[in-house]
């Protein structure tokens, strides 16, 4: 049987609540001019206070206060209260005698017999109720906060796994329906479209899993999709940039966060008939991450596109959850021949997604 493994701050917690008993039991004497000899009786009334402090801490507070028993928590706390002084009590009232003073125990002449006031005795019961009940509460709030805390890391979590999985088929669709039509026609650029997937789905597989990817490597993702874009549209048609200015290294960002912009782009503003333009721009200064995105802005030809709205809803909710407070800003404009997407992130200052 495996005895269970005592830590570091265990043992330090003990040995403070050992020294502060001790502080109890022989303070009174080291503040008295004339203390008495030390007798046993002398520590009976700290051990009692310890043990209805613990009483108190870990049965009365946890099974009565927490679960808003307040008039029996009260009743019992007051009660047993009483009963650590009872002796005391019966002393005074002269139900029970008075314990001689001690043989060897001789006054000087002058001197006035110590004695400690009932007054000082009744502060530390009173003290030992509040430390005890304060310290216990004040555990159960902590510990109540941490696991309302731990609950919402697994939540963020799993809806950002969740909201991760809708992205990826989304984009693996529109691509190899893509390279079927470089199949279908083909086209010379069909195996170079399908080292541009192998790329891109190996940082989808094996990079997006983190919870934060270098900057540099997301870039690199979008410029290889863009260029697998490039192989099925014709140059004279749709003029296609892709612009990048800033110091990458060292940024972090959420995987596949980018991409619904760029993806959306292609999708709704190439036009078979008209001329199109797509626009993208990265700039980083500092831990400031402006992403633009412009595309040409048609007419919807037939009817409405069930998938059309996957992307945007989808990387609002998770820009709420992974950058919130102000930590990015997400400007939508829509003119007459236009998109455009202005996003700006915090990216030093997001907080990272707990880990499940």
């Amino acid at each position: 049987m495996l005895l269970p493994r005592i830590t570091r701050q265990q043992v330090l917690r003990v040995i403070v609540h050992v020294a502060a008993w001790m502080a109890v039991a022989t303070l009174p004497r080291l503040l008295s001019e004339n203390p008495p000899p030390f007798q046993l009786r002398n520590v009976l009334l700290p051990l009692t206070l310890a043990g209805y402090f613990y009483l108190n801490y870990y049965v009365l507070i946890p099974r009565l206060f927490a679960r808003k028993k307040f008039f029996l928590y009260f009743l019992l706390a007051a009660g047993l209260l009483a009963l650590v002084y009872l002796p005391m009590l019966l002393r005074i009232t002269g139900l029970l005698p008075h314990h001689p003073p001690h043989p060897h125990y001789l006054l000087p002449p002058g001197a006035i017999h110590y004695s400690r006031p009932p007054q000082g005795l009744w502060l530390m019961g009173v003290l030992a109720w509040i430390i005890s009940s304060g310290m216990r509460i004040t555990s159960e709030w902590f510990e109540t906060e941490r696991a309302r805390q731990d609950l919402a890391n697994k939540q963020l979590t799993a809806e950002l796994a969740f909201l991760k999985s809708q992205v990826s088929p989304h984009f693996l669709f529109n691509t190899l329906n893509n390279i079927y039509s470089l199949a279908h026609l083909k086209s010379d650029d069909t195996p170079e479209a399908i080292l541009k997937l192998s790329q891109l789905m190996r940082y989808m597989l094996y990079e997006s899993e983190a919870a934060r990817v270098p900057l540099g490597r997301e870039v690199e993702y979008l410029r290889n999709y863009m260029d697998l874009q490039r192989l099925r549209l014709d140059p004279e048609q749709v003029d296609i940039r892709f612009t990048v200015d800033g110091q990458l290294d060292g940024a972090l960002i959420e995987p596949m966060l980018l991409i619904p912009f760029v993806e959306n782009a292609f999708k709704h503003g190439v036009s078979a008939r008209h001329s199109s333009r797509i626009a993208v721009d990265l700039i980083m200064r500092q831990d400031q991450l402006l992403f633009t995105v412009q595309n040409s802005r048609f007419p919807a030809v037939g009817g409405h596109d069930p998938n059309s709205g996957i992307g945007l809803p989808n990387v609002r909710q998770r820009l709420s959850l992974l950058y919130p407070n102000g930590r990015h800003q997400l400007l939508l404009e829509e003119t007459s021949d236009e998109f455009i997407v202005e996003l700006t992130l915090t990216l030093a200052h997001a907080p990272l997604p707990a880990r499940g």
